[in-house]
């Protein structure tokens, strides 16, 4: 009998499972997903190696969409599960910098997985909502004092990086501007680095890294202007979006 309960945790039936239990869903950019990994014994005692979280997005590639591990990392050592223990870990995760916003468009999971010595992955997955940093959010909001609307999004992957691009559908009666799309970096010394366009359906932002980046496409938004709130960027975004049109 122990022989075959052995072989079914082998294949999941009878196994450890793992949940993890997140305490806050709704987390900003550069903040931390906290919660508890729930771990319960099978039938059998068995040899955890290691947990691991990580989040995870999809991406689009030509036409169909492909899921992308934005990192993962061990939170817990390797220990020993006895038939129906149950243990708890608590983990604060951080979000970092890059990870995509969850907008019309776009998923962001976190990934939870155990490495069990001679056992399938008791894996689980729970959605997040990735809120912009204070600094995107004043950003995002100067675009709305312009009347330009938040309609969606979409995350590439370029040069070894995940891009997310926005799409603003513009106010209402402004002819010239089809869309308004936006990438947004955060700035090594302060504030973000900003790629805008006015109707580049064409190619899309996240391919200009290159010159036309440098010449036409960057906006560098300083923290002492975030500083001065959505009012105070949304004039000199407008200027910006004016030359574009």
């Amino acid at each position: 009998m122990g022989f075959l309960k052995r072989m079914m945790a082998a294949v999941g039936v009878g196994g450890a499972r793992v949940d993890a239990r997140v305490q806050n869903p709704a987390v900003r950019v550069g903040e931390s997903v906290r919660g508890v990994v729930v771990v319960e014994g099978g039938s059998v005692e068995q040899r955890i190696e290691r947990l691991n979280l990580g989040l995870a997005t999809r991406y689009k590639k030509d036409d169909a969409f492909v899921t992308h591990t934005l990192f993962s990392q061990p939170v817990v050592p390797g220990f020993t599960l006895q038939p129906g223990e149950r243990r708890e870990f608590p983990f604060e995760l951080p979000v970092p910098t890059g990870t995509p916003l969850t907008l019309r468009g776009t998923a962001v999971w976190l990934v939870t997985d155990a490495d069990i010595v001679g056992a399938a992955d008791p894996g689980d997955s729970d959605q997040l909502q990735i809120l912009p940093s204070r600094e995107m959010e004043t950003l995002i909001e100067a675009a709305g004092r312009l009347g330009f609307s938040l309609a969606g999004s979409e995350v590439e992957y370029h040069h070894g990086r995940i891009v997310q691009e926005l799409s603003f559908r513009p106010p209402y009666g402004k002819s010239r501007i089809n869309e308004l799309e936006m990438v947004m970096f955060p700035a090594s010394g302060g504030g973000l680095d900003v790629l805008l366009e006015v109707d580049r359906r064409a190619t899309g932002l996240a391919s200009l890294f290159t010159s036309e980046f440098e010449q036409r496409g960057r906006w560098h938004l300083p923290a002492a202007l975030l500083a001065g709130g959505p009012d105070a960027v949304a004039r000199e975004l407008g200027a910006r979006v004016q030359a574009l049109a």
